[in-house]
């Protein structure tokens, strides 16, 4: 009896095999496989979610950057403006303090978009660090105008090339940086004093005979120099 069953065993088996099913090691194999292929797809998507996300990320941040700049550049333009015609207006309200075009001489003042130049004697006589009653007249007229528009000044003392010889008492080292320097401290300190700017606000250089206005022209490069800003040209970046 036993024969015969064996024989449809196998024949049970022959006829698996031949209609293309698989064995159990065939098919763990193949589950093994398919999970392995599934881990690895994930992975992949996974990677690709990562990949898009910083993608989309570094859009988003140059956009930003982008739209940053477009602010930046629109703020620097109105500023741009807003100085213009900050200075355009200065420039106009000064403009009475030159001579018309056409007097003779040269002009004892010039003006610049952020800068007031009293050259020769029109502040001071020569040798000296006294101002001239004409000079104080001038400086206050000039401090009403920059303190009402909150700038910050430098005040810059410059010589000509002579050696001091008639306050050298004053100066015994002889050097043009010492009579720069009590020139434009002055006119500092009638600014503040008697113009009413605030002392913060105040700024005073001395550049001696080393900064000629114009080679050769004595009387155009003794002179002291306004400058103003509207922001502290010393003031360090991120300082509070």
């Amino acid at each position: 009896m036993l024969k015969p069953l064996v024989t449809i065993a196998g024949a049970l088996v022959l006829t698996v095999a031949g209609s293309g099913c698989v064995s159990m090691a065939e098919y763990n194999d193949l589950k093994a496989r398919y999970s392995a292929l599934s881990e690895k797809n994930m992975r992949v998507t996974e990677d690709l979610g990562r990949r898009n996300a910083k993608l989309e990320l570094e859009v988003e941040k140059r956009l930003a950057q982008l739209q940053t700049k477009d602010v930046m550049l629109d703020a620097k333009d109105k500023e741009l403006a807003a100085a213009k015609a900050i200075k355009e207006e200065i420039m106009a309200k000064f403009a009475s303090l030159v001579p018309p075009e056409g007097s003779s001489g040269e002009s004892d003042i010039e003006i610049g978009s952020n800068w007031i130049r009293f050259s020769g004697e029109v502040l001071f006589d020569a040798g000296k660090t006294d101002l001239k009653p004409q000079g104080k007249t001038l400086l206050l007229e000039v401090a009403r105008e920059l303190k009402e528009k909150g700038f910050y000044i430098q005040v810059d003392g410059h010589t000509d090339s002579d050696p001091i010889k008639r306050s050298l008492g004053k100066f015994p080292t002889g050097s043009n940086f010492e009579l720069g320097a009590e020139r434009a401290l002055a006119v500092t300190l009638m600014l503040q004093k008697e113009g009413g700017i605030d002392a913060a606000k105040l700024h005073m250089v001395s550049w001696g005979e080393h900064q000629p206005a114009e080679a050769g022209n004595k009387r155009k490069n003794r002179r002291v120099e306004i400058r103003f800003t509207e922001t502290d040209p010393y003031r360090v970046e991120g300082e509070k």
